[in-house]
């Protein structure tokens, strides 16, 4: 009798000790890390606006059990270290800059070609259907790394320099631009200027050294990098349309549940979302906070963009076509042509 007693205890304190594991294993959080190149500053930044619209939608609607935690501006060191971090999962996702996503699968910047969008409509309508998609399902098929989506929270990139006003493309030959893309490489290099590769971190110092006369970048990153203290001109021209790519950890997100996945996908889209209306307001705000500073500002007329896109666009196709191949340009000029027709503009 005595021996039945004890192996009842004992099992009973095995069932409640395995039930308590199991309790324990239930409330732990989904812990995730996720990091983006730009400042910290919600209202300042839509590429950290949409990191903290993320934490927030994951954080509420999962009633706390996933816990977001971002690094911002690259405090893990430059994008192919981040990127490498994500690979390993020590990070579980990456708002991945252009810098890096070059770097590791070409098709992904295909609509960084300069010239292609006629304007922000199309862009997002391209980007956000169905050819949107693909690019996005080949990276993930090639890298093993799942991109969710595109966050084109600064619309189009602003070029500044240090010589003179930029109203034609006549006007940037023999000057010299920090670019990081090859896209932006070509593009430079038809109108006649030299591009050479400097790491953000230094570009401050090679501007005011004059290493180079200009850069491109999003008004509000010309803003916060206090580059109108070193650069005397900004020219508004449509040249590249400016996004970045949710990328997350292929194997974290497999791991999830269905219905937790679906959690993951929706902060994904909606803090995309919220990030697009903050960076139209911040590209106005930093115009204006440029101009009054004392940087000379000047946008290119729709009417005159033909001029630069005649020069650029093919030179960006062109280099697309060898690189990328002839299917991905195709499909970008097709799925632009179908967004064109879609929103009225043929």
């Amino acid at each position: 009798m005595k021996t039945k007693m004890v192996c009842s205890v004992v099992v009973a304190f095995a069932l409640i000790f395995s039930f308590s594991n199991l309790t324990l294993a239930a409330d732990k959080p989904i812990k995730v890390k996720l990091a983006h190149v730009a400042a910290p500053k919600t209202f300042d930044s839509a590429i950290h606006a949409a990191a903290v619209a993320i934490k927030y939608l994951l954080e509420k609607r999962s009633g706390g059990r996933f816990e977001v935690e971002i690094y911002p501006a690259m405090s893990l060191g430059k994008e192919v270290d981040t990127m490498e971090a994500l690979k390993n999962n020590v990070i579980q996702m990456n708002l991945a800059a252009m810098a890096a996503l070059f770097r590791i699968n070409l098709p992904i910047t295909v609509f960084f070609s300069p010239y292609i969008f006629r304007n922000e409509e199309v862009a997002v309508e391209v980007t956000n259907g169905p050819f949107g998609q693909q690019v996005l399902d080949q990276f993930t098929k090639k890298t093993g790394i799942k991109a969710m989506g595109y966050m084109s929270g600064y619309t189009y990139m602003a070029i500044t320099n240090n010589k003179r006003p930029i109203k034609t493309p006549a006007d940037m030959k023999r000057l010299k631009f920090r670019v990081m893309d090859p896209m932006g490489i070509a593009m430079f290099k038809s109108f006649g200027a030299t591009a050479v590769p400097i790491s953000f971190k230094e570009l401050f110092t090679s501007l005011q050294t004059g290493v180079v006369d200009g850069q491109t970048n999003p008004p509000f990153i010309v803003a916060w990098a206090k580059f109108n203290e070193c650069q005397k001109y900004l020219t508004m021209a449509k040249s590249q349309w400016g996004y970045q790519v949710l990328l997350a950890n292929q194997q974290w997100f497999d791991g999830l549940s269905p219905a937790d996945q679906k959690l993951v996908k929706n902060a994904v889209r909606y803090g995309i979302a919220a990030s697009g209306g903050l960076s139209l307001f911040l590209e106005d705000k930093s115009l204006n906070e440029l101009s009054k500073a004392g940087m000379k500002i000047n946008t290119i007329a729709e009417k005159d963009l033909g001029q630069f896109a005649e020069i650029a666009r093919p030179a960006g196709l062109s280099w697309a076509r060898e690189k990328m191949g002839d299917a991905f340009v195709d499909g970008l000029i097709k799925a632009i042509a179908d967004a064109e027709k879609k929103l009225g503009y043929r």
